[in-house]
């Protein structure tokens, strides 16, 4: 029953939506509209990340592994993609009305991920050579970081450093997908090979935790958490959707971190 409940959360994207909510709060800190920001950021992953693998069952792109639970999980799923995108576009809209600037940001933003997702007239822009990661980064460091805290009024040059990790993040996915993706996308691992990525997953990751730790408030006893959980899951193997779980570390050490550690 617990291993069937850990599948569910891991390939439904639930853990991704937790990690993501608490990594959220840690960030944005003591703001009174933090708690929704982060819920509706929440929302939107476990939307967009379960629509993008319909959409690759449709098209038949998902390794075999996970091929058969899709298919036996379809129709939940479906509801589940449309709902979380309902309820989290409602809150966008109710969050940023009264600022036009982070709203059309959110907008150019929505139609990036249209655009990644979908072909429109043979136009899928995570097709063109070399720019997978950079545009789920630019994403993601955009709606989890710049647009709520262009909102809060806190936005910092600092908070720019959050690209680097999302990068970083996107790497295990790609070295899962290197086999499925396009030839011609020209992912990391499909240029430098899964072994020389996992390396430069490591790197982008040592280099956000040293650059966070001299211009952020993140300890250097938070910098050896994240490192053990790293250590953790690559005794066995390099364990690609747990890794998303840096940002539930991560999230709890801006949270806590300053009341455990003197």
């Amino acid at each position: 029953m617990i291993k069937k409940w850990l599948t569910f959360s891991i390939q439904s994207h639930l853990f991704l939506a937790i990690s993501t909510f608490v990594f959220s709060m840690g960030v944005l800190g003591q703001n009174q509209h933090a708690l929704v920001f982060s819920f509706a950021l929440s929302l939107a992953v476990l939307g967009v990340y379960n629509l993008n693998r319909l959409n690759k069952l449709k098209k038949e792109e998902l390794p075999s592994e996970l091929l058969f639970w899709y298919k036996e999980n379809q129709f939940l799923l479906s509801f589940l993609a449309t709902f979380c995108l309902l309820i989290s576009a409602l809150l966008y809209v109710n969050l940023l009305r009264e600022d036009i600037a982070t709203l059309l940001l959110l907008v150019a933003i929505g139609i990036i991920t249209i655009l990644y997702i979908f072909s429109r007239k043979q136009l899928n822009i995570r097709q063109i050579p070399g720019t997978k990661s950079l545009w789920v980064s630019l994403v993601w460091t955009c709606i989890s970081v710049v647009i709520p805290k262009m909102t809060m009024g806190s936005f910092e040059r600092n908070d720019l450093l959050y690209f680097i990790l999302f990068f970083a993040l996107t790497i295990p996915g790609d070295i899962r997908d290197s086999e499925t993706d396009n030839p011609g996308m020209k992912t990391i691992p499909q240029l430098i090979g899964k072994r020389t990525a996992k390396l430069v997953f490591y790197g982008f990751i040592a280099m956000f935790l040293l650059l966070n730790y001299f211009m952020n408030p993140l300890s250097l006893i938070g910098i050896i958490l994240v490192f053990i959980y790293i250590l953790f899951l690559n005794r066995s193997s390099f364990r690609y959707e747990l890794m998303d779980g840096l940002l539930l570390v991560l999230g709890f050490i801006y949270l806590f971190g300053k009341d455990i550690i003197p």
